[in-house]
């Protein structure tokens, strides 16, 4: 059963498997992994300054640490018009 599921439904060795358990080492796909770019705007974020009123083009623009700047200045004004 063990090695039906490997082979059949994971696709790897018994060798890959356990290297990617003990190792981290990920099986060959025959491509690299994808991974997100470095500075990537978390998505909560970005619909959070949408909501807020900024286009997402400008929020893409943004850093996450800008994002978050931008969006604590944005509430602060918000709530000092309320």
């Amino acid at each position: 059963m063990w090695s039906h599921i490997l082979k059949q439904q994971l696709e790897v060795t018994q060798e890959e498997f356990w290297n990617c358990v003990r190792d981290k080492t990920l099986p060959d796909r025959g491509f690299a992994p994808m991974e997100a770019p470095p500075q990537s705007l978390p998505l909560f974020l970005l619909r959070e300054l949408m909501r807020l009123g900024v286009s997402e083009a400008e929020a893409l623009r943004l850093t996450p640490a800008e994002a978050a700047e931008k969006r604590a200045e944005l509430l602060a004004h918000s709530s000092d018009s309320v």
